[in-house]
């Protein structure tokens, strides 16, 4: 018996587990006929476009759907809304390109996450 995971053995019921034998095994001195097949080096480039081809075909493509507003929020709420997203993407972008400014050797995506942390804290 295998005492990995020892929880699921009811080892917590208070059983126990007997820790198997190693045995030597003892190996046959007889060669056997068969011979292992010879497999050829495969470049790993092609193995990864071959993979990437059958994942395009397996992966249904999406639609374009568009979503009628005016079903869920009235014209003013949908102005307002479009208007605090101009204004979050205007702080957005301010303070990452601040935060660039300010460290030259960040990433953009490192910049983008200051900005995202700082404005989720001025949310809070």
């Amino acid at each position: 018996m295998n005492n990995i995971n020892p929880i699921y053995l009811g080892l917590a019921n208070g059983l126990t587990v007997k820790k198997e034998d190693k045995q030597e095994i003892v190996k046959n001195p007889e060669k056997s006929d068969v011979q292992p097949e010879s497999k050829s080096a495969v470049n790993s480039n092609e193995v990864l476009g071959f993979l990437a081809a059958q994942n395009a075909d397996l992966v249904p493509a999406k639609a374009k759907r568009t979503v009628d507003v005016s079903k869920y929020v009235t014209p003013e709420q949908a102005s307002r809304i479009a208007g605090s997203m101009k204004d979050f993407e205007k702080d957005f972008t301010e303070i990452s390109a601040a935060a660039i400014s300010e460290f030259p050797d960040l990433t953009e995506e490192a910049a983008d996450g200051i900005a995202i942390t700082y404005i989720n804290s001025t949310l809070a």
